[in-house]
């Protein structure tokens, strides 16, 4: 495709992916606030079933887009043995939010929808940040060494957060995704 192409298509690609991504989170959005406002457990299952959909739908939307507007050749191995009906830990390298689109794209009809620990600003982000809770992401608040030093009563409680939310996982096949390097990876860490 000849450059001159690469801007509208850029712009195709933002709007189509912005539109999408507000159609399937509206719903998610209301029935967080149903799953808020009815806190029973056989409504925090259907909202997390109904949810669950609502995100397979938005990486169907996002697959399209980018077989249209891009040349991606996906090269995937080992994926055959995959199901749907079990639980897995994916660990992946991150380094942009295209790699949530990607794994997205890649794993959708191939195992459980994929759950992110999520940094706590993202909660306040529209639309986005009530999905993701209704989708029982969780979300991890993260604290810097200065102040668990002066607050050593928070030290822990993101694995107290990892434990209540793996609960939630016992009842329905899941995939966890975890960043292991995440957008703190330095040199020094890895020695």
């Amino acid at each position: 495709m000849p450059k001159l192409f690469a801007p509208i298509i850029f712009i195709i690609t933002t709007i189509l992916t912005i539109v999408f991504t507000m159609l399937c989170s509206v719903p998610m959005v209301i029935a967080g606030i149903l799953k808020l406002l009815l806190p029973f457990k056989v409504v925090s299952q259907g909202v997390s079933a109904f949810c669950n959909f609502m995100m397979w739908c938005w990486c169907v939307s996002l697959a399209l887009i980018l077989k249209i507007t891009n040349r991606i050749e996906w090269d995937i191995e080992g994926a055959e043995d995959l199901s749907k009906q079990n639980w897995y830990l994916l660990i992946s390298n991150h380094k942009s939010w295209t790699d949530i689109v990607s794994l997205c794209v890649v794993m959708r009809n191939r195992i459980p929808m994929n759950k992110y620990f999520l940094k706590q600003q993202l909660a306040w982000v529209p639309f986005i940040g009530i999905a993701c809770w209704a989708l029982d992401m969780p979300f991890m608040r993260r604290y810097s060494r200065t102040y668990l030093i002066k607050h050593p009563e928070k030290r822990g409680t993101d694995i107290e957060t990892t434990r209540r939310s793996c609960e939630k996982f016992r009842d329905h096949p899941t995939t966890i995704v975890n960043f292991v390097e995440g957008s703190r990876f330095t040199e020094q860490k890895r020695e």
